[in-house]
């Protein structure tokens, strides 16, 4: 079983100084919560398969202008380095969501496949983008770029659930968005779950609450209750963008 276990670090490209100027509530309520600043972070996973990206991060090329500016920015491939990780090894990233701070980077990983849920694609590229509020969310560059992506073969559709290989299950969560997805996996200390945007805080895990930015809320709700159930431990499910997880680095070993 030990060949099972997989490493997992955060790396954190970048990083506003709290919720208020992100826009986004990270819980139902606006609390005080939104006072802390909020980590944009991407995972890399060290397991039997080799490595594996959970996000790619943002690319200030594909990103609303104000991103591109400062948030302390450094590229994904800089801080993969740090581990000893080409970006052009990877060869599989996971994609939780579209959210521009979750997959703008798909740059980054000239030779990986992208493995998302089809609901995903299917909404991001759907009819409902003649509406602004969605459509400003994926950013222009975006739609193109899938279209160069799925021409290459490097996209990977899936429905539903999915063991992606002995060890790591990528799990259908909706909620925060109509595809979003979690990750599932073995680990040396329990099976851990990556909860992508269906957890922004340790909040939202310690006190079972919901983000405040959601698709779907009861999608989002049970998917929580989903990765609380399936982490070994409360402290194996790892939100996606509090700054304690990173523990005052820019790549930290979470296990």
């Amino acid at each position: 079983l030990m060949t099972l276990n997989h490493s997992i670090h955060a790396l954190m490209v970048g990083m506003s100084e709290n919720w208020w100027r992100a826009s986004i509530m990270p819980c139902v309520r606006s609390d005080l919560e939104r006072d802390k600043p909020v980590a944009y972070i991407f995972c890399l996973l060290e397991g039997p398969q080799g490595p594996v990206a959970v996000d790619t991060g943002y690319h200030p090329d594909y990103v609303a202008p104000e991103w591109a500016q400062g948030k302390d920015f450094i590229e994904p491939p800089a801080l993969l380095a740090q581990l000893g990780v080409k970006a052009d090894e990877i060869k599989t990233v996971i994609v939780t969501h579209f959210h521009q701070d979750h997959f703008t980077g798909l740059d980054y990983f000239p030779k990986a496949k992208f493995v998302m849920q089809r609901a995903e694609l299917e909404f991001w590229t759907g009819p409902l983008m003649r509406h602004d509020i969605f459509a400003k969310q994926i950013r222009p560059k975006v739609r193109p770029a899938l279209a160069r992506l799925k021409q290459e073969g490097r996209i990977e559709l899936i429905e539903g659930d999915v063991e992606l290989y002995r060890g790591l299950e990528l799990l259908k969560a909706g909620g925060h968005t109509p595809g979003s997805q979690m990750v599932a996996l073995e680990t040396a200390a329990g099976k851990a779950v990556l909860c992508g945007d269906i957890a922004y805080t340790l909040k939202n895990i310690r006190d079972h609450v919901p983000v405040g930015w959601y698709h779907n809320l009861a999608d989002t709700v049970v998917a929580l209750e989903r990765a609380l159930t399936m982490a070994a431990r409360p402290d194996l499910a790892f939100p996606n963008h509090d700054t304690e997880i990173m523990q005052g680095k820019r790549v930290a070993r979470i296990i």
